[in-house]
């Protein structure tokens, strides 16, 4: 099964949505596991405690979908050895998927998706950066 790891802008998109996210429900129905690190979950609950999403994202169903992560995720180490992105905060990102051997990093952040470099290095480990729509394509289209 594939493994992905999934930036907080879209954990964030999955767990206000629930099943009208189309990326929540291909995790439901088991397309792919997600991958994550204590790191980038400290970050997921940190945004979506902020007035300005919690409004968004009411705690009752931010919590159910940390207890859905603890449940169904991955959880991995950090590794220290991975390629850096311009902007240092998506770095643990990275980290993330190269320790969880991830196969993407789904995003809507364009430090991540336009940095032509760093898609270079990822290259090296099978990463590849990419839209939550255009991995759903490839999914639906099995790749």
């Amino acid at each position: 099964m594939r493994r992905i790891v999934i930036d907080t802008n879209q954990l964030i998109k999955m767990a206000a949505a629930e099943e009208r996210s189309p990326l929540f429900t291909a995790w439901g129905n088991q397309k792919f596991m997600v991958v994550m690190s204590i790191e980038l979950l400290t970050e997921f609950e940190s945004v979506t405690a902020r007035p300005s999403i919690a409004r968004f994202l009411p705690s009752g169903r931010r919590k159910r979908f940390v207890a859905l992560l603890h449940e169904r995720a991955i959880f991995t180490t950090l590794t220290l050895n991975a390629p850096r992105c311009r902007d240092p905060k998506d770095d643990m990102v990275i980290a993330t998927a190269i320790a969880g051997q991830a196969e993407f990093i789904i995003t809507a952040d364009s430090d991540l998706l336009n940095d032509t470099f760093l898609h270079q290095s990822l290259a090296q480990y099978n990463l590849r950066v990419v839209w939550p729509l255009d991995f759903l394509i490839k999914l639906n289209g099995a790749f």
